[in-house]
């Protein structure tokens, strides 16, 4: 009778010897980086029986998620958008060609074009200064001096050269300077005067980025 007993305490014994140790190999250990990080990594313990338990990783590789953008901006060393044009510039002063420099275009760039010009009302508009062909390793026209390319007209005098704002109406007036980048020379067959509207229609499919700087000047 005793013999019975001291088998059965034994053989309980090792059962619940057994089932600790099978809980002990059923944990599961899982590391993860922190959300900067570009993988995530995930440790997982596998029991095998009669072996040491093997552990198994796997990653999983993230993206930053984030899009290099390239900026195109147009500046004025004498003028800041919304402000006040010189007067040097119009024709109540020395009638000087702008001061404007801007940013290297993006890639594919090779060569620039540059536009100012008014709307006094809807579907009307006046332009002072048009050129292209502008090199691309140009980036600024300095106050007085003369763009380095081709000069189109002007709707003052439809001449090939800049015409200073000489409004007769009252009221502040605002004008538009407007860079273009362009992945090609725009084309035009002999003869043509190049005008605002040419140019825009010449360059519409080849334009990578373009950027207007907007100034007011009030003869009243």
């Amino acid at each position: 009778m005793k013999k019975r007993i001291i088998i059965s305490l034994t053989w309980m014994i090792l059962v619940t010897a057994g089932c600790s140790a099978q809980t002990n190999n059923d944990s599961v250990a899982t590391t993860s980086v922190a959300p900067s990080s570009t993988a995530v990594v995930t440790a997982s313990t596998i029991p095998t029986v009669g072996t040491a338990p093997t552990t198994v990783a796997s990653a999983v590789t993230t993206t930053a998620g984030s899009v290099a953008k390239t900026s195109f901006t147009l500046t004025s060393p004498d003028m800041v958008a919304g402000g006040a044009m010189p007067i040097a510039f119009t024709c109540d002063g020395q009638s000087q060609t702008p001061s404007l420099s801007w940013t290297s275009g993006p890639a594919g760039t090779a060569g620039y074009a540059l536009v100012m010009h008014h709307s006094p009302g809807p579907g009307d508009t006046h332009w002072y200064w048009v050129v292209y062909n502008i090199p691309s390793t140009t980036t600024k026209v300095a106050a007085g001096g003369s763009a380095a390319g081709t000069l189109g007209t002007n709707s003052v005098n439809s001449q090939l050269a800049y015409a200073p704002p000489c409004s007769k109406g009252p009221g502040l007036k605002t004008y538009t300077f407007t860079a273009y980048a362009l992945s090609a020379a725009p084309s035009f067959t002999a003869g043509t005067k190049v005008s605002r509207d040419v140019l825009l229609a010449a360059i519409s499919n080849i334009t990578l980025a373009s950027s207007s700087l907007d100034v007011t000047y009030d003869r009243s």
